[in-house]
């Protein structure tokens, strides 16, 4: 083989034999170190652009989701070439020295181990790039998959680099996992909650990329941007992330706005605090005085959600027939679903009159707007109906109109 070339060129040429055994290993690893950096670039110089030639049929928006991918796949794939070109010379370089032959072996298998599974995972992301991409509306966990998938493979690559290291089969190191079962659990505990908790959430469809969910107990409130194994990641409204378990997201409450987002219109649940006193019976006088404000004539002419002619009629009652008309009358609110003005039960803090409806509009800026403006038309309109709105002032409890 090739050492025993060596010492006879070695030998030929003069050296004496102290030194020729000397000599023949260091231009043996000289060789093999030549040996891998060819490898290296035949890889780089001939898979290489072959691999890109193949990504070039990706199109445009795919080129960019997996613009970290691809480079890490290649990368990956570019160092099994020189490990598999020097398992099959170890025999050729090193068959006379029978101790840098076994360890040689090891050793590169180990590497050549190590890069199979960095590769399959590099693969593995690709893919899911490229699925999250296609299907960005699938309710499949693909990053919680791929990491499963991924923890399985590094599990393998372990359990094979250890045998390999020891020199025992894997089946005999599986058989002996059993006493390491309850260290395994502690150390993957939250690998295994999370586990079960991913599969839990995609199932019932709890959370997915996108959602816009509420976890006062973490601070988060903002859209999901990651579901992972273990983690979910939770872009807050003020563009923090917040990250939290995922196992939490079964063994803790949360709100998920999905349903209002899929649904009709965004509810707008708020109340106007009247001072009780200013709570009266309405005479005929005063419902003609009502009748000929400007603002209030189109009301009286469309209104039938009160009996004007009732003599125990409130201007309270008045007012929130006022509030259903303005409310049935608006663009923006979702007549199909409930429309409602009613009263609460009184408090020290006046009578509440609250307003029950659904913006049609469920963006957060437009809903606020719309809301906003309901309520700003609704308070200036209380002194036409001599009603004043609570509000406690210096510590004491007043009214203002």
């Amino acid at each position: 083989m090739f050492n025993v070339y060596l010492l006879q060129v070695l030998e030929a040429i003069g050296l004496e034999e102290a030194g020729q055994e000397f000599a023949a290993l260091f231009l043996t690893l000289l060789s093999v170190l030549i040996l891998i950096a060819l490898g290296f670039y035949l890889s780089r110089q001939l898979l290489l652009p072959m691999l890109s030639r193949l990504i070039d049929h990706l199109d445009g928006d795919t080129l960019s989701a997996t613009h970290e991918e691809r480079p890490r796949l290649a990368s990956h794939i570019a160092h099994l070439v020189p490990a598999i070109l020097l398992i099959n010379f170890v025999e050729f370089f090193f068959s006379s020295w029978q101790s840098w032959e076994i360890w040689t072996n090891k050793i590169t298998w180990l590497y050549l181990y190590v890069f199979i599974g960095l590769t399959f995972t590099s693969l593995i992301d690709l893919i899911t790039a490229i699925l999250a991409l296609k299907f960005s509306n699938s309710n499949l966990p693909y990053r919680v998959i791929s990491q499963l998938v991924k923890l399985i493979t590094f599990i393998v690559v372990g359990i094979l680099s250890v045998s390999l290291l020891v020199g025992s089969s894997p089946a005999f190191l599986l058989s002996g996992l059993g006493a390491l079962t309850a260290v395994l659990l502690l150390v993957f505990r939250d690998t295994l909650l999370g586990l079960v908790a991913s599969v839990q959430v995609a199932a019932n469809r709890m959370v997915a990329k996108g959602d816009w969910i509420e976890m006062p107990k973490y601070g988060a409130n903002g859209n999901v941007i990651e579901v992972a194994l273990t983690t979910v990641k939770v872009r807050n409204w003020d563009n923090t992330v917040t990250t939290f378990p995922t196992y939490a997201l079964i063994s803790d409450s949360f709100i998920n706005w999905r349903a209002m987002q899929e649904s009709g219109g965004r509810r707008i649940k708020r109340s106007i605090q009247l001072d009780i006193h200013t709570v009266r019976f309405v005479d005929e006088e005063e419902l003609t005085k009502f009748k000929n404000n400007p603002f209030l004539a189109r009301f009286f002419e469309e209104q039938n959600y009160v009996d004007l002619d009732q003599v125990d009629l409130t201007n309270s009652a008045v007012f929130r027939a006022y509030i259903e008309w303005t409310l049935r009358q608006h663009p923006l609110i979702n007549q199909d679903l409930m429309v409602m003005a009613r009263q609460l039960q009184p408090t020290e803090l006046g009578l509440p009159i609250e307003v029950y409806c659904f913006s049609a509009d469920k963006a957060w800026v437009n809903y606020e707007k719309i809301q906003s403006d309901i309520f700003d038309r609704l308070l200036a309109v209380l002194p036409l109906f001599d009603l004043m709105a609570f509000q406690r002032l210096g510590g004491k409890g007043q009214s203002i109109t």
